[in-house]
């Protein structure tokens, strides 16, 4: 890269108005964004004429070029040339077999505002093999992006300076020599002529459901993979590379590899099927993804498939013995819920994704305008589909019909949150949605009316009596302060906190110091953890506590529970170093660590609970991401479920006040309980908070009469009073919280 010592700015030259060819994908070269090359330019007023170019392998028709380059401060774009060389000696750029010019003015050539060069080319350049292809701008200082940095595909870029007679290509730009080993970015346009040819397969044996990379040419962009005979599930396509997955359908057996593309089926290689691997400890599967990492928590559907996304966009839907169902592909990368129906829901800055339970597409809501950033998607109570889309639509709505119900504005506004998650949770006889994004946390109802801003961001959590949740505060429904918490020791990082269902509250601080906190805020416990650990996640139960190791990467990742009640540790997984014959530069060993990018994801019986892994080699395209599954049972077991007869329910609450002679409030409260037949229940244990409107909170506890009606009362001053049902107990009894009422208000 040509070093200058300047801000970097994009020109703002208009896009125009290009016919764009109808060709499909044949090759192409991702950006990595890690150094650009050049200048590439010809601009006779300051003298220069410098050529960048690289080399291709494509046996057909390209009739469109697009090469993703940078222009660095002002320029004069006056057009471009397109020049196609011969594979020549010593694997350098050969003789010249066509050249292109088009005019800024010529509707074939679009130049985006980053300095995108789309190019139709007419004639069409007939490829027979190995080529170079060059871009050269008739305009100041244009770069091309690098791709493939230190692993480059056939030959890296050659550069020459025709203003200095530089006649030779040359390896490395402009005497610079900055990473000469990369390719360029770009893509081509057209179609194949010829089957493609497969060189080599990434393994020789694979289990079903395998991740299998498939190295040749000539692939197009398009087709289908056939191991077997069978179809196989493909995340990335390239005329140079395939990733599949080993078909659950494929017989034990040595089979043959194939791709098909729209001339043909290519030459077959190889490949022996094994059985999935057995569990081993409390592994039970892992699965690989076809991206570097992902930020977001699977989710998990009615009959129990697991559904997972990762950066590059990828939907998985994974059986829950790990096996692979089906692959959907530029699904979104921001979030993944799933509604009572099955349909999947996807989310990226650009649109809302919906799939059928088959992984077919169902619909697509395109955000309009396109957000800054996007936290996620989520199912709300009601069954509609909430999202954020910063400095876009904002919070929004949708139908499950893909219809968008309403819009509330979400300006951006630092500090960047690049991706949370959408909860909700009670607040009198209403549900509300809660996201922390910018700089603040707000509360909505679910038709979009605002409830409260708070000038403080964090993940939230919803307690059980509806309470919303920061690491080391709590807030009620309204947005008041409850309490807050006081850390004994020094500190400078929390984790988000969960919450159970029996109202303790958790998180970690300082990545190993954990704390349970009673439902007021008092310590329940304190526990020095011997690892770093990240956020913990409390299972159904409210038994055990899962915790993935903080992403420190220079020691083995790994995963753990502890006890809900101590802290005590249950159970320890040491996750494996990947590519352990490689030589990690960073820590001077071989191999990389393994680190945990997501919080835990529990099964809703609690002896299953799901990770996302991932490792960081420097690039995204040599990182690797999995999907772990892990056995949690011995440490979280749930109760088996109460016969007719042992629920217990809150059926109604009645408030009413009366004001005293000396001003007070007086404020009255009847508990109606009963069993799900509606039968009275008399000798019940219930246990309620009263929030007062001094922000305070009053925890109360009696016993329901012979009528079934527990009664309790506070006073205070004028305002608003809301009485909560935390739980109702008595002997051969189970609390039916999911149907009962749980809080009434009162203002006065």
């Amino acid at each position: 890269m040509k070093l200058k010592q300047i801000i970097l700015t994009l020109s703002l030259i208009p896009c125009l108005a290009g016919v764009v060819h109808g060709g499909e994908l044949v090759f192409s070269q991702s950006p990595d964004y890690r150094s650009m090359y050049g200048p590439s330019q010809l601009f006779s007023s300051i003298g220069s004429n410098s050529e960048v170019t690289d080399d291709f392998v494509v046996m057909g028709r390209i009739d469109r070029v697009v090469a993703e380059g940078f222009i660095w401060g002002g320029a004069d774009f006056q057009g471009v040339y397109i020049r196609f060389y011969g594979f020549g000696r010593d694997n350098a750029p050969g003789s010249l077999l066509q050249e292109y010019f088009l005019p800024a003015s010529d509707p074939n050539l679009v130049i985006s505002s980053d300095g995108t060069v789309s190019v139709n080319l007419s004639p069409a350049f007939w490829a027979t093999g190995r080529h170079f292809v060059s871009v050269q701008p008739v305009s100041s200082d244009w770069y091309w992006w690098s791709s493939n940095s230190g692993r480059t595909s056939g030959q890296s870029y050659f550069f020459r300076d025709l203003s200095v007679d530089q006649t030779l290509w040359q390896k490395g730009d402009n005497q610079y020599f900055f990473n000469p080993q990369a390719d360029l970015a770009f893509s081509l346009y057209g179609a194949v002529t010829e089957p493609g040819i497969i060189d080599s397969l990434s393994a020789s044996t694979l289990p079903r459901s395998g991740f299998l990379e498939i190295f040749g040419t000539n692939f197009g962009g398009s087709g289908q993979v056939l191991i077997g005979g069978i179809p196989a599930p493909a995340s990335s396509w390239s005329s140079t590379r395939i990733v599949a997955y080993v078909p659950e359908s494929a017989p034990i057996a040595t089979l043959e590899v194939q791709v098909v593309n729209a001339v043909g089926p290519s030459n077959a290689l190889l490949l022996s099927v094994t059985e999935r691997p057995a569990a081993s400890g409390r592994v039970n599967w892992r699965f690989r993804m076809d991206g570097p990492y992902s930020m977001v928590r699977p989710a998990i559907g009615l009959d129990g498939t697991l559904y997972s996304i990762d950066a590059f966009a990828h939907l998985y839907a994974l059986a829950p013995d790990g096996s692979l169902k089906w692959i959907a592909n530029a699904a979104g990368d921001k979030g993944v819920a799933v509604g009572q129906d099955g349909t999947i829901y996807v989310a990226s800055e650009s649109f809302i994704k919906a799939f059928n339970p088959d992984g077919s597409p169902k619909w697509t809501f395109t955000q309009d305008p396109r957000a800054f950033i996007c936290l996620g998607v989520s199912v709300g109570p009601d069954g509609n589909i909430y999202s954020v889309g910063v400095q876009g639509l904002g919070v929004f709505s949708l139908t499950p019909a893909g219809v968008l119900r309403w819009a509330v504005p979400e300006p951006y506004n630092r500090l960047i949150v690049d991706h949370a998650e959408i909860v909700f949770g009670q607040n009198g006889g209403s549900q509300q949605l809660y996201f922390g994004a910018n700089s603040h946390t707000r509360a909505l109802r679910l038709d979009g009316t605002s409830v409260f801003t708070l000038s403080s961001t964090f993940q939230p959590a919803i307690g059980p009596d509806g309470t919303v949740h920061s690491a080391l505060a709590a807030f009620s429904p309204n947005g008041n302060l409850l309490w807050n918490f006081v850390s004994p020791d020094p500190y400078n990082t929390f984790t988000p906190a969960d919450v159970g269902s029996n109202g303790v509250h958790y998180f970690t601080q300082n990545l190993s110091e954990l704390f349970a906190l009673n439902a007021g805020g008092s310590v329940s416990w304190h526990v020095t953890l011997s690892n770093r650990v990240g956020g913990p996640i409390v299972d159904p139960s409210n038994s055990m506590l899962a915790l993935g190791g903080a992403n420190t990467l220079n020691d083995p990742g790994t995963i753990q529970a502890v006890s809900a009640a101590n802290g005590k540790n249950l159970w320890l997984v040491s996750l494996p170093a990947e590519e352990p014959t490689v030589f990690n530069a960073s820590l001077g060993t071989y191999g990389y660590n393994q680190g945990v990018s997501t919080r835990a994801r529990f099964t809703p019986d609690g002896q299953t609970v799901y990770f996302m892994t991932y490792t960081a080699t420097g690039d995204n395209s040599t990182s690797r991401s999995f999907v772990y599954s892990i056995n949690a049972a011995g440490g979280s077991v749930l109760p088996p479920p109460p016969t007719v007869g042992q629920l217990l329910r809150c059926t109604s609450i009645s408030l009413s006040a009366k004001l005293q002679r000396n001003g007070t409030l007086s404020v009255i409260a009847n508990v109606n309980v009963k069993d799900e037949s509606g039968s009275i229940i008399s000798g019940a244990v219930v246990a309620v908070s009263w929030s007062l409107p001094d922000g305070t909170t009053q925890n109360q506890t009696t016993n329901t009469s012979s009528n079934g009606v527990a009664k309790f009362s506070t006073s205070g001053r004028r305002g608003t009073y809301t009485l909560t049902v935390n739980n109702i107990d008595k002997s051969g009894y189970t609390f039916d919280r999911n149907n009962s009422v749980l809080s009434k208000t009162i203002k006065k």
